[in-house]
């Protein structure tokens, strides 16, 4: 299951492929990834979908088939509490803001206590530690034997620093639920919650080793190993998990991604095209697009990183608001125009840039080269201007306005502008 900080590890340009150093939090993050709320089973939960059709979603769901699973609930999902659950997990693994899908599977749950406790998971879910540990304890007095309650509020201890009385309640859960394993994921998430990745670690080792057929635990155990820094361990369960189910679009982004992070990127092409395709997940595909165009300029294949780079930005034509994963897309298209002397599709993306950023200067200054470079000195000199506005003590915007100028038949002007560019440089 994946916690929303997780989207914090959203990449940005070459950097956008590194993650963090795995502190706490970060091997934290991991470790929850993907991982289950509840047993892998739609045995015991209160649905009206046919019980083929669910048990058939939580196959899909423990080998990873993301699109599949949300193919087969989608129709229940906003009224079934089986469906809604499925969703919400489902969601986590797709890195949604999920406290949503949590807070409605409350909404439908059978009885109060298990409402409270999705409420407080939700809010787990969104980093809101301190008040998730009040909802999981009210879960807790009205039904003191929920046992994923309690797991919930010693993971959530675990993060607030509060280490012995988490492991204390996932051992209660472990207690009142004596089924072999069935919270080893919590004691995982606990411990990496508490910064112990070695008991962590071990946690998912267990796990595994009594389901040893279920691709998504060998995904959740590479996250946290990705982020423990144990490449060869962790690209070791990617490839399993993909043996175990090769038809997993989040299987392969995940490895496209962890290969692109160890900047093997021609390796990472042929993952990245199948988290481009498989299922039709639009945040995998989207994700793996990104990844793919990166690994085509870093192996030298421009135009195929342009061609690739393009669908990615195609809604910021019309879009209000610009992104900070877009605007990295615009400029890497924008170079890569550049580099293959494109300079009318360069200018045509570097003006998207500008009309989101009026008063950013990377777009302005890069619109003024080339705009220069185009010929259209009127902009250049526009843009120029705006730049010296913006700060006077910069000699680069005067040393090409002063190119500008010359162009423009303005040697007085030009003259100037070299002058002061000189000026600053030697101060």
């Amino acid at each position: 299951m994946t916690l929303s900080l997780a989207n914090a590890r959203g990449m940005t340009s070459e950097t956008e492929h590194k993650v963090a150093p795995a502190d706490k939090r970060a091997n934290a993050d991991a470790s929850v990834r993907s991982a289950p709320p509840t047993n892998s089973s739609a045995k015991g939960l209160s649905s009206k979908m046919s019980p083929k059709t669910l048990e058939q979603a939580y196959k899909s769901y423990d080998q990873a088939l993301y699109g599949t699973t949300l193919n087969l609930i989608e129709k229940s999902c906003t009224s079934d509490y089986a469906a809604s659950l499925l969703q919400a997990k489902t969601a986590e693994s797709i890195d949604c803001f999920v406290a949503a899908y949590f807070t409605r599977t409350g909404d439908l749950a059978p009885d109060k206590s298990t409402a409270a406790m999705w409420r407080g998971y939700a809010l787990f879910a969104s980093r809101k530690y301190t008040q998730a540990q009040v909802e999981l304890e009210n879960a807790i007095r009205i039904n003191p034997k929920n046992a994923l309650a309690h797991a919930f509020l010693g993971c959530t201890l675990c993060f607030l620093d509060e280490v012995d009385k988490g492991i204390s309640e996932i051992k209660k859960a472990q207690s009142l639920d004596p089924t072999p394993g069935a919270y080893d994921e919590w004691m995982a998430v606990g411990y990496a919650g508490a910064g112990e990745s070695k008991k962590a670690e071990a946690s998912y080792d267990s796990v595994i080793a009594r389901n040893p057929n279920i691709a998504r635990l060998y995904l959740m155990r590479a996250d946290f190993l990705d982020q423990a820094g144990k490449f060869p361990a962790s690209k070791a369960d990617y490839d399993h998990a993909i043996k175990l189910s090769p038809q997993s679009q989040y299987a392969y982004f995940r490895r496209a991604r962890l290969l692109v992070e160890k900047k093997m990127y021609a390796q990472a092409i042929p993952d990245a095209i199948k988290g481009m395709d498989l299922e039709k997940v639009e945040q995998y595909g989207s994700k793996s697009r990104r990844l793919l165009a990166i690994c085509y300029e870093k192996t030298g294949q421009t135009q195929k990183a342009i061609d690739t780079w393009k669908p990615f930005v195609a809604h910021c034509a019309h879009d209000q608001f610009l992104s900070g994963t877009d605007k990295l897309a615009l400029f890497s298209l924008i170079e890569d125009c550049e580099k293959l002397h494109d300079l009318k599709s360069a200018r045509t993306y570097v003006d998207w840039v500008c009309r989101f950023e009026k008063r950013g200067t990377e777009g302005i200054a890069k619109r003024a080269k080339i705009a220069f470079e185009l010929g259209d000195n009127s902009t250049a000199l526009h843009d120029y201007c705006t730049l010296i506005s913006a700060d006077s003590t910069n000699p680069q915007w005067f040393a090409e306005r002063a190119k500008v100028y010359e162009k423009l038949g303005k040697p007085e002007q030009a003259k100037s502008d070299l002058v002061r560019a000189k000026a600053l440089n030697d101060d």
